[in-house]
């Protein structure tokens, strides 16, 4: 059940109280689509404040309260992380970066003004960027190059701030990092969601037949038989470079705006929902990002995208003091493309048939936990849209036979 207006008043009424409102209405302008948050809500809100002339706009995440779903599912979890994220991460980096007097610091993320929290729910209060001119991208569409270039450019700055932490404040970063919870594996092992990647890609295997040779389809379904691996091991090496991530890099968890309206030209991104946000390696943010969301023409031009990803790492290391050769050179980077993007490539599946569904045919996952199912329930439906689905698949798809997402020519590492 959604909050009533009565509920949201009392949440901001204690979040809010920086802001000096004594005196306030809330007027309920909508909600997010439905299977839009599968672990909360997103109600959109304005206040009237007769004491103030400031407008606000604001958007309210809210967790399930669902009794069953709450003791079935990792929702407390993910909110209390995605909390600890924005009042504790985002303003460490902030303070790191202002420091060292960087001009353009990663700060792509909308305002937070506070959380409300209680045994029965979690609530995070922003700003609505959509008031600003920001807007979604149309999820069953891959993003341009320039909408790539940017991004990648965002988890670069990101990233950067957590190298130059380890090797300038280790002891502080350590204990910010070991404030992160492994939600996605927590997703995992409650909601039987390892499962249902196999089905995805064995239901995007299926959908290609016939467009892709057998061949390429063959390499692609040895995914099923490292999921494990690949979700809950292949980063534990001692050896692994980490920085605090993002963890949920698709189309829809991220808000642009244009310099004009005709959305060709982004000139700034909003990063939304770090409730999967973890200390593990950055080609996690980058893989998961580049396969969810890159389009055949841009995925034939990898090794540029990958060489600008580090340049703009190695820039932003340099403004903070640090060397890139030492904490993170280019042969180290590329090399760890090859050992972790098919982590990127594995969650890819999940991501095309969500990216093709349209919103009658999601499945309430509150419903489907109340009825037995389980997380892997909600997702087991079928496509109508598989036209999308296969566009979306196909490249990705054929991709993975060229040395199973291992590409990298040595024109990259001589670079």
């Amino acid at each position: 059940m959604i909050a009533n207006e009565s509920e949201i008043r009392f949440w901001l009424t204690n979040i809010l109280t920086e802001e000096n409102l004594d005196d306030f209405s809330v007027n309920i302008l909508g909600n997010a689509a439905k299977g839009e948050g599968y672990a909360g809500d997103i109600v959109f809100v304005s206040l009237d404040s007769a004491e103030s002339q400031k407008e606000y706009h604001l958007v309210l995440k809210c967790s399930k309260q669902n009794k069953t779903f709450r003791e079935t599912t990792p929702v407390k979890e993910s909110f209390t992380n995605e909390i600890y994220v924005y009042d504790r991460v985002f303003p460490v980096f902030t303070q790191f970066q202002l420091k060292n007097q960087i001009e353009n610091p990663f700060d792509s993320v909308p305002k937070y003004y506070g959380k409300f929290m209680n045994e029965n729910i979690e609530v995070l209060v922003f700003d609505d960027v959509k008031n600003a001119g920001y807007s979604l991208w149309n999820k069953k569409n891959p993003l341009t190059r320039k909408h790539i270039n940017m991004i990648v450019e965002e988890y670069s700055k990101f990233h950067a701030v957590s190298f130059a932490m380890q090797d300038q404040h280790p002891e502080q970063f350590e204990e910010l990092s070991s404030g992160l919870q492994e939600v996605f594996k927590m997703f995992l092992k409650s909601n039987g969601l390892d499962g249902m990647f196999m089905k995805c890609i064995d239901e995007v295997s299926d959908l290609l037949k016939g467009d892709l040779d057998d061949n390429i389809l063959s390499t692609w379904k040895n995914f099923k038989s490292q999921i494990d691996y690949i979700f809950y091991d292949m980063c534990k090496e001692p050896d692994v470079k980490k920085v605090i991530i993002h963890g949920d890099c698709w189309n829809n968890n991220y808000m642009f705006k244009y310099a004009t309206d005709k959305q060709i030209l982004p000139v700034e991104v909003a990063i939304l929902d770090w409730q999967t946000s973890n200390h593990s390696s950055p080609i996690i943010d980058l893989s998961y990002f580049l396969f969810a969301c890159i389009s055949k023409e841009d995925i034939e031009d990898l090794d540029e995208i990958l060489q600008l990803y580090h340049k703009s790492l190695t820039s932003h290391l340099s403004r903070m003091g640090a060397d890139s050769n030492l904490l993170y050179p280019k042969d180290t980077f590329l090399q760890d493309w090859k050992k972790y993007s098919r982590f990127g490539a594995a969650l890819s599946s999940l991501v095309f048939k969500v990216s093709a569904t349209e919103s009658e045919e999601v499945i309430d996952f509150t419903e489907a936990t109340e009825n037995g199912g389980n997380g892997s329930t909600a997702f087991s439906y079928d496509v109508k849209d598989k036209a999308s689905y296969k566009n979306r698949a196909r490249h990705v798809v054929n991709f993975s036979n060229i040395g199973s997402f291992l590409f990298i020519t040595e024109s990259s590492l001589n670079r």
